[in-house]
């Protein structure tokens, strides 16, 4: 399975909020099964587009050697 950016989820919510598409069809056009499409929409709708955005630092290999010595 592929890894989606924020944005795609973001689009792909979007598209089935819309209203135009069925969420069957919008899963199979992204590759993923339609219950992982059901579980981003619910997210969504229960935290809002913040849901999607990454909450985590990266590092640099030096840094986090930095911080072992």
């Amino acid at each position: 399975m592929a890894k989606f950016s924020p944005d795609e989820k973001l689009q792909a919510v979007m598209r089935y909020q819309n209203g135009s598409e069925s969420m069957e069809s919008i899963a199979k056009s992204i590759g993923l099964h339609h219950t992982v499409l059901l579980n981003w929409i619910r997210q969504y709708e229960h935290h809002g587009e913040e849901v999607f955005k990454k909450r985590y630092t990266s590092y640099s290999v030096q840094d986090k050697l930095y911080k072992l010595n």
